[in-house]
């Protein structure tokens, strides 16, 4: 049995508090939460009530003492006015009452006769004698040192808008603080009983709920040492009955998984150790590259290819430390990494001191689960003796050719050759018959002419080519080829429609050679429809390669170039020798020009293909690769 790779991190203890401790504080917290706000509460509309009730009655107070001193002030009578202050002082919540004269001078201070007839300075008086309505404010008493509220009333007589005096109540507020503070002491007091309470509730409840969960922590804990092989019993009949009965469950699940879990997991590394075995045993070689540039994986047979030091060395290096920026193999890496999808296999050569390596290259992409490419995998085919194979098969079908070749040759020198010798035997003879030199210098220059062309285009299609690629626009070849033999298509009667496209893709060849390719099948049109007819030339790009003949595809499209004739078409038992030299269906012709034709065409790295229905004319279709970028070329 393997151990689960979470269980020492399972096993360590960390630090924490427990859940019946946490269920108790929050209890505690918000009892406490609770009577503090019930306190302030009351507090606050306690003091509230009995304020508005201390304010009321020091109006009153100060009203009453307005009415009965208005004599006395209309009067100057400062003796009475004395005497009222003290009567109305005797109060033991009233401190002090201080009545004031027109010009806001003392004229009665209870308790005080040595203020009278004197002007108090501090803010309160100040205040109140400012005011022309009532005004209630709150002061502290020098003596006693007590929180008062001072309640100021102005005195107008009934016949004047003048004010004749101000009465001052300064009230105690002492009584009201001690019964506030009173009824905090009461419910300080309840809501300690009721916070003990609470707290042996919470205990009750936090045991319920935290002892079951403490065998389910129990359980996981001896789950994550391995012992699975359990069952827990916690019988509450509410949420955590139903948590410890799907607990159990889920651990007998996990056990089942873990089992299925082992196997997987032994057959993963077997095919680790299968795949492994069979990167390093195969014999194509394999290179994946990821999208940062940075080669992922490279198995022996790559190193040896591309000539990389073993034991692993490339991996995890960059794509331009391995290859030079000028190579094949890196512009093909390259072009894969911007456009992962674009490329298909492609045949790469590696120059190797005197040696050339040539390798086909196919490549696929690796993506993630939403598609998005990660890696792109190169398969490395070492192809360089099945080219020399190939080279070797062509040199012996051009060595069988041969014979064909000379048969055909002889065939078509025989007829001209026949008639030199015939001029020649009878020049002898007739060179003073009037009218025989003329005939001599006008048959056999011709048939000497007739030879050479032969010999020419043998020559063309025998000798190794010396091409002069370059970028060339095939439109405008076409438009030369038709413009050159428009006379010979208006002569038969032959309709030329041309479609050609002004976004035609560029391509890498030699105009010369390219241009007698398209020559020779117009000319082989206009050859078949003797009668008049009708020729199409379209041209148009396309991408990938529809030809399943082809070993390697154009990296960027090809551009399509197709001849179709309405002329009577090639017979199917015939159609498959119209490339062969010397094969020719018609009277006159040697039969050399599609041959020459499919040569220059294969030079170039293009393909033709020909399809034809008796009566229905034929179709030649000439693929030729496409340019990406010419400046780069």
């Amino acid at each position: 049995m393997h151990s689960w790779p979470l269980k020492i991190s399972i096993l360590q203890k960390p630090r924490f508090i427990p859940l019946r401790y946490r269920f108790i504080i929050m209890t505690s917290c918000m009892l406490i939460f609770l009577l503090g706000t019930l306190a302030l509460a009351i507090g606050f509309l306690q003091s509230r009530t009995i304020r508005g009730q201390i304010e009321e009655r020091g109006l009153a107070i100060a009203q009453s003492l307005a009415a009965a001193s208005m004599s006395n002030l209309l009067t100057y009578n400062y003796v009475a006015i004395e005497r009222s202050a003290n009567q109305a002082a005797n109060d033991p919540d009233i401190i002090r009452v201080i009545i004031h004269d027109k010009e806001g001078r003392v004229a009665g201070y209870s308790g005080r006769p040595d203020l009278q007839n004197k002007f108090l300075n501090d803010d309160v008086s100040r205040n109140a004698l400012a005011a022309m309505q009532s005004l209630i404010q709150e002061s502290l008493s020098e003596s006693p040192n007590v929180p008062v509220l001072d309640v100021a009333v102005s005195v107008f007589p009934s016949d004047s808008a003048d004010r004749w005096g101000t009465i001052r109540v300064c009230l105690s507020l002492a009584p009201m603080y001690q019964q506030i503070r009173q009824t905090q002491w009461i419910i300080l007091a309840v809501g300690l009983v009721a916070l003990a309470f609470g707290i042996l509730v919470s205990m009750w409840a936090a045991q319920r709920v935290t002892h079951p969960l403490g065998n389910l922590v129990h359980a996981t804990i001896e789950a994550a040492r391995g012992n699975l092989d359990q069952d827990i019993y916690v019988r509450t009949g509410d949420e955590v009955e139903i948590l410890a009965s799907n607990f159990s469950l889920m651990i007998r699940e996990i056990f089942v998984h873990r089992e299925q879990l082992e196997r997987q997991l032994a057959e993963i590394k077997r095919l680790q150790r299968y795949t492994e075995k069979l990167l390093t045993t195969m014999s194509d070689g394999l290179l994946s590259v990821d999208m940062a540039g940075k080669v992922a994986a490279i198995n022996p047979a790559a190193q040896t290819m591309l000539g990389i030091s073993g034991n692993g060395h490339g991996k995890d290096c960059s794509v331009a430390e391995l290859f030079e920026e000028g190579s094949a193999l890196y512009a093909y890496i390259q072009d894969m990494l911007h456009n992962p999808h674009g490329k298909s296999q492609q045949e790469i050569s590696l120059h190797k001191g005197e040696e050339t390596q040539i390798l086909l290259v196919g490549s696929s992409v690796l993506g993630d689960e939403d598609g998005h490419p990660q890696e792109i995998i190169l398969n490395l085919h070492d192809i360089t003796e099945l080219k020399k194979l190939e080279a070797r098969i062509r040199q012996a079908e051009r060595l069988a050719a041969l014979g064909t070749l000379a048969a055909g040759m002889s065939h078509e020198i025989r007829n001209p050759l026949s008639a030199i010798k015939t001029f020649v035997q009878l020049l002898p003879r007739k060179i003073d018959k009037p009218g025989f030199l003329e005939k001599f210098q006008r048959t056999v220059p011709r048939e000497i002419n007739r030879i050479n062309k032969l010999v020419e285009d043998l020559l063309d299609l025998a000798r190794a080519p010396k091409y002069h690629f370059a970028v060339t626009n095939i439109k405008s070849l076409l438009e030369q080829t038709i413009e050159f033999l428009g006379e010979e298509l208006q002569t038969h009667h032959i309709q030329c429609l041309c479609e050609l496209p002004d976004d035609l893709p560029l391509v890498r060849a030699d105009a010369d050679q390219l241009t007698k390719a398209f020559y020779n099948l117009v000319r082989n049109a206009v050859q078949a429809m003797e009668t008049g007819g009708r020729l199409v030339i379209e041209a148009f790009s396309e991408k990938g390669d529809s030809s399943q003949r082809q070993i390697t595809t154009s990296r960027n499209g090809w551009v399509t170039v197709i001849f179709q004739d309405t002329g009577p078409g090639i017979p199917p038992e015939t159609i498959k020798n119209i490339f062969d030299p010397f094969f020719t269906t018609k009277d006159k012709g040697t039969g050399l020009g599609l041959a020459i034709t499919h040569k220059v065409i294969t030079e170039h790295g293009g393909r033709i293909e020909v399809t034809s229905h008796a009566g229905n004319g034929t179709r030649f279709t000439i693929g030729l690769p496409a340019l990406r970028n010419p400046s780069h070329e």
